[in-house]
C-alpha cells in the first residue's frame, strides 16, 4: 500500500466539497423514522457541515500564505477575497427569501434588514437553512488573527482542544449557557474549523502518513460513525447535541482522507461531476432546501425520488447563479 499524501485534501478540495454539499442535501431531505438509512443519512448527514469547515479551514491556510508577509494591507485583501465570493451570493438569495416572509407579516422590517444583511436568525438564537452563511462569515472573522498566532507559535495550535472543552462549559455552566447556550451549533463547530488551518500546513508541505495508517483510518471511520449512529438510532433527545458534533471531528477527518485514496482510482467522471458540485457548493446550500425542497416536499414522492429532482433542479439554479455573479465587477477584481 502507498503511503497517504495529506496533499491530496488540496488535490481533491472540489471533489470534497461535492460530496460534503451532497451529504448535507441527503440530511435535509428527511424520510420515515423507521427506513433503514434514516439514522445514517437523515441525521448523521450533519458531519457535512463539519468535512466542509474543515476543507475551509486548509483553504484559508493556503489564501494566508499568499498573502504579503508585512503589514497589515494582507488583512483587508483576506477579509475581501472572502467576503466577495460568499455575501453577494448570500445577499441575493436571503433576500429572495426573507422579503418575501416581511410582505407576508412574518417578520418586521428590522427583522428583516437584519436577516438579509448579517444573518440575524441564527445570532438571536433561531436555527433556519441558512444558519451556516454568517456562521462561516463569522469564522472567516477570526480566522487571520489564529493563523497569526500558530505561525508564531505552535503551541496555539492546541486551541482546537481549548474550543472542545468550552463546548462542555457552554452545555453546563448555567450562566454561559444562559447567554450563549442558543449559539451552540456555532460553537460545537469551531474546533474542527480550527483543526483544517492547523491541518493547511501539512497538506501545502504534502506530508504524507505511512501506509500502515490506513487501518488507523478505517478504525476511527467505523468507531466514530458507529457512535454517531447509536446516538441517532436511540439515543436521540436524551444527549445534549455538541457530544455528536466532537464524534463529528474524527468521523468527518477519517472520511476525509480515506476519500481521498479513493479519489485516486476513482473514474474522471465521477472526480468531474462530484468537482462541479464542490465547485457551486455555496449557491447549492443557498437554493436547495427554500426555493426547491420546499415545493416538492407536498408531493410526498419518497426520499429517493425527492433526492433526485431536488439535486438535478438545485444544480442547475446553482449553477446560474454562480455565471450571473461571475460578471459582477466585485467577482473580476477577485480574480
Amino acid at each position: 500500500m502507498k503511503p497517504i499524501n495529506l496533499h491530496d485534501l488540496s488535490r481533491f478540495r472540489g471533489e470534497l466539497m461535492g460530496i460534503a454539499m451532497l451529504v448535507v442535501m441527503m440530511f435535509h431531505v428527511g424520510f420515515s423514522r423507521h427506513d433503514t438509512f434514516w439514522f445514517c443519512v437523515n441525521r448523521c448527514g450533519n458531519v457535512g457541515v463539519d468535512m466542509f469547515l474543515f476543507l475551509s479551514g486548509i483553504g484559508l491556510w493556503y489564501a494566508y500564505q499568499k498573502a504579503p508577509s508585512s503589514g497589515w494591507g494582507w488583512l483587508s485583501l483576506f477579509y475581501r477575497r472572502r467576503f466577495q465570493r460568499i455575501y453577494p451570493a448570500w445577499l441575493l438569495l436571503s433576500s429572495l427569501y426573507y422579503i418575501p416572509l416581511y410582505i407576508q407579516g412574518k417578520f418586521t422590517l428590522w427583522q428583516t434588514i437584519g436577516n438579509v444583511l448579517i444573518g440575524w436568525r441564527l445570532w438571536s438564537g433561531f436555527v433556519d437553512e441558512f444558519w451556516f452563511i454568517p456562521m462561516i462569515l463569522a469564522f472567516y472573522l477570526v480566522a487571520p488573527f489564529y493563523m497569526k498566532l500558530i505561525q508564531r507559535s505552535t503551541v496555539w495550535r492546541w486551541l482546537p482542544a481549548v474550543a472542545m472543552v468550552f463546548c462542555v462549559l457552554l452545555q453546563y455552566w448555567k450562566p454561559l449557557n444562559a447567554s450563549l447556550g442558543h449559539l451552540e451549533i456555532l460553537f460545537s463547530r469551531v474546533p474542527i474549523f480550527l483543526l483544517g488551518m492547523n491541518a493547511g500546513l501539512w497538506v501545502k508541505e504534502e506530508r504524507q502518513l505511512s501506509a500502515d495508517a490506513l487501518w488507523l483510518l478505517l478504525l476511527t471511520f467505523v468507531l466514530s460513525l458507529g457512535v454517531c449512529v447509536n446516538f441517532e438510532d436511540g439515543l436521540r433527545g436524551r444527549f445534549p447535541l455538541f457530544l455528536e458534533r466532537m464524534v463529528y471531528i474524527p468521523l468527518s477527518i477519517s472520511a476525509l482522507l480515506l476519500l481521498c485514496k479513493a479519489f485516486c482510482h476513482a473514474p474522471q467522471w465521477v472526480l468531474k461531476g462530484l468537482s462541479f458540485v464542490g465547485t457551486v457548493s455555496l449557491e447549492l446550500y443557498l437554493v436547495h432546501v427554500n426555493f426547491v425542497l420546499k415545493y416538492l416536499r407536498p408531493y410526498d414522492l419518497g426520499y429517493w425520488l425527492t433526492l433526485l429532482l431536488m439535486t438535478a433542479i438545485a444544480l442547475v439554479l446553482a449553477w446560474l447563479i454562480h455565471q450571473l455573479l461571475s460578471f459582477m465587477p466585485w467577482e473580476k477584481s477577485r480574480k
